[in-house]
């Protein structure tokens, strides 16, 4: 069974899959974009749903997503989008696929020695803490999700 990650925007889904290693390693199993469509964004949210829940329920074991993180400020037009596509992603995952929600600060006090944004630009780490499918540099962050969640 596989873990996937998941890093929401306004207009697309990043998600990682990867299974974990006893070395402390992932192996990446996919890296994919899932854009919304354009036009309707209410037609776009249905047929977004429909991929996710057809992607998600394919022998997944865990769905870790990066939460929403509150700012102090009146949220904008895309961080409104943005959670409004979270919501789709949480309702397309899969009665008994378990979900972890990680918040990006959260993971900058509680995982290793950097913020996560230095370990983002780190080649030599995800060198060397990932091995198999190829991974995009934009995927990085739904990628160090898969690694949060297993600590």
């Amino acid at each position: 069974m596989s873990v996937i990650s998941a890093v929401v925007t306004s207009d697309k889904i990043v998600l990682t899959e990867g299974t974990f290693n006893e070395d402390g390693t992932v192996t990446l199993i996919k890296d994919e974009t899932f854009d919304l469509e354009e036009g309707d964004r209410q037609l776009a949210y249905v047929v977004m749903h429909r991929r996710l829940a057809d992607r998600l329920g394919k022998g997944i074991e865990q769905v870790v997503l990066k939460a929403s993180a509150g700012g102090q400020y009146a949220a904008k037009t895309a961080v409104l989008h943005s959670a409004e596509l979270r919501g789709v992603f949480l309702s397309a995952v899969p009665g008994g696929v378990s979900v972890k929600q990680l918040q990006k600060n959260n993971l900058s006090r509680n995982f290793g020695s950097r913020k996560v944004d230095a370990y983002l630009k780190d080649d030599d780490f995800f060198s060397e803490k990932f091995a198999g499918a190829s991974l995009r540099k934009g995927s990085r962050e739904a990628a160090f999700l898969l690694l949060a969640a297993r600590d």
